[in-house]
């Protein structure tokens, strides 16, 4: 059964959003875990290879966009539109699109954001209350940002 983790952004603000997902990707890679990033759009996707670029050396994390890179991919891929079908297997799913995964969940965590803003959180509330339809284990947890993690370093 999958575990859906909602963060809510309510203390660091949406502003920090972008941060706050590159941390949570490097947490995800440092535990040895594979992620797929799940964008709403290749836009966005692209926003996300660039910032993950710009960590510190320190907290690289080996990425590409879906369809980049080698063919058994890397610790983490960032992908836009629908979970492609021929990726290999994912233990988390950070689900930045504004939908919800749809079952049958062939991933053990599903990474969900409840931003500030009223409009955002109703979707969030949305996606909780399909998560919880499909039977997943649910969580809530405060997002809190890593003092030392700012963007500065450049890996391309």
């Amino acid at each position: 059964m999958a575990q859906a983790t909602f963060y809510t952004l309510d203390t660091i603000g949406d502003e920090a959003k972008e941060r706050f997902v590159a941390q949570l990707i490097h947490s995800k890679v440092s535990q040895r875990q594979r992620v797929l990033v799940l964008a709403e759009s290749q836009e966005q996707a692209e926003q996300y290879d660039e910032i993950l670029w710009q960590l510190p050396s320190d907290h690289f994390v080996p990425h590409n966009l879906i369809g980049e890179g080698p063919s058994q991919g890397t610790p983490a891929i960032i992908a836009w539109g629908e979970i492609p079908q021929n990726i290999s297997h994912r233990h988390v799913v950070i689900n930045l699109s504004g939908k919800p995964l749809q079952p049958p969940f062939r991933i053990q965590q599903i990474i969900e954001l409840v931003p500030v803003h009223k409009e955002q959180r109703e979707k969030a509330r949305d996606n909780y209350r399909h998560y919880r339809q499909q039977q997943c284990n649910l969580a809530n947890v405060v997002a809190v940002l890593e003092p030392d993690t700012e963007t500065e370093g450049n890996h391309g």
